[in-house]
């Protein structure tokens, strides 16, 4: 009996591996080039390092984002930091995202009314507020703040869809 794997399929493993690894990075790079268009096109692609968010396929920084999209995703998830929002586009981004997120339960859940702070809140704290998920029971999304009457929405692990989405209403907003 052999207790070791094959050479050849030690080979097949190690460039199936290599290869899907090339794939989320090229993933992430599409999904990078996304949300500079989502910008207006401003922006820039930088390689990804191990930094505060945790390693990354590559960063984005453009005039109102910071992406790093996360090497824990298939390229597809990023935690980004939206700069520069006005409160009317806040209040757009904030009515999209709780109606994606529109709890179907019947009554008695323990889904939260407002998971992402409203105005009146950030305009009552210099200090940032969290933003859930609609069921109380999951981890934190992210936070906002306001300073200077513009806000700073941070997200944690969000689809790059969904932050395209969130960008593309801050800017129309604007």
């Amino acid at each position: 009996m052999n207790a070791t794997m094959s050479e050849a399929s030690s080979t097949s493993l190690r460039m199936a591996v290599q290869a899907a690894r090339a794939a989320a990075k090229a993933a992430a790079h599409t999904a990078a080039l996304i949300l500079i268009e989502a910008d207006g096109g401003r922006g820039s692609v930088h390689d990804g390092s191990y930094e505060q968010h945790g390693d990354t396929w590559c960063v984005v920084r453009s005039p109102h984002l910071t992406a790093h999209i996360l090497s824990e995703s298939h390229g597809d998830r990023a935690h980004v930091t939206l700069t520069g929002i006005t409160p009317a586009a806040y209040e757009q981004m904030r009515t999209w995202a709780e109606g994606c997120d529109e709890c179907h339960h019947d009554y008695d859940c323990v889904c939260l009314d407002d998971p992402w702070p409203t105005l009146a809140l950030l305009s009552e704290t210099a200090d940032a507020c969290r933003i859930d998920y609609r069921r109380a029971d999951e981890d934190e999304r992210g936070t906002a703040r306001m300073a200077f009457n513009r806000i700073t929405v941070d997200l944690f692990d969000e689809p790059v869809t969904v932050v395209d989405t969130l960008l593309r209403i801050s800017r129309a907003a604007a």
